[in-house]
């Protein structure tokens, strides 16, 4: 199916979902930036970006080598606090992704909660908590260390991006 078609798909009602979280001793402005900026999120996590989140709420696309091009379809943008929006992650109906960002005393925890699943597609769900935790992990060592962990081929030595 098209990207741009899954926005017509419905909202998926399962009653599975998941948590994942860290924490980043960084501003919450620089983590802000980093999940809804295409040029950053380009730089440690996604081939290509089309669009920056933003609160026109306007679709962003998301563009993997190996497993093509995604609408990401925002519902939620409150500066520096929460994203949320909704993707079709292969099934036919939508599942919601929210990120919230919480400042804490020396850093900031972000936490992304995936919800909508059914039983059926229980598999997938759990595809798609590792990634999020890859993203959680990869988002550490770009913000940290200025380093771009997901490489051409899993397990490769990690390269220094600029930051």
């Amino acid at each position: 199916m098209k990207a741009e078609l899954t926005r017509n798909l419905p909202v998926g009602k399962g009653r599975i979902g998941f948590r994942v979280s860290n924490y980043f001793p960084v501003p919450i402005g620089k983590l802000w930036d980093s999940i809804t900026l295409a040029r950053q999120l380009e730089r440690f996590f996604i081939d290509k970006v089309e669009g920056d989140f933003t609160r026109d709420l306007t679709p962003v696309f998301y563009t993997w080598k190996q497993c093509g091009r995604h609408a990401v379809w925002p519902t939620v943008f409150q500066e520096g606090k929460k994203l949320e929006f909704r993707w079709a992650n292969g099934t036919r109906y939508l599942t919601t992704v929210t990120m919230t960002l919480k400042k804490k005393s020396h850093y900031v925890e972000l936490e992304i909660h995936e919800r909508g699943w059914k039983p059926a597609d229980l598999d997938n769900a759990f595809g798609k908590c590792h990634g999020w935790t890859m993203f959680l992990d990869y988002l550490k060592g770009y913000l940290l260390h200025g380093v771009h962990l997901r490489t051409e081929k899993l397990g490769t030595t990690a390269r220094r991006v600029a930051a």
